[in-house]
């Protein structure tokens, strides 16, 4: 005689759903947080993360005139090579 395995059998009940949604939240939270700790070991990520945002919500008025001077980055670019 066959036995059957007794969990084949059983609905999936919202129990098995919660160990999923459970894992999902664990995996996004980790992920903020290791975002997060690279945003702060970065001196200048706050002047990035406030440079975007003022990019992203900028008032509905736009200059007429196109700008004079074009953009020179504000830090002197730096090249490091190993050998």
């Amino acid at each position: 005689m066959l036995q059957r395995p007794h969990d084949q059998w059983k609905p999936s009940g919202r129990r098995d759903s919660s160990g999923q949604i459970t894992t999902l939240l664990a995996v996004n939270g980790i992920i903020v947080l290791v975002l997060l700790v690279l945003a702060l070991s970065s001196p200048s990520a706050s002047e990035w993360i406030s440079a975007a945002a003022q990019a992203e919500f900028v008032g509905p008025d736009v200059p007429t005139a196109a700008p004079t001077q074009i953009a020179q980055p504000t830090e002197q670019m730096r090249i490091v090579r190993s050998n």
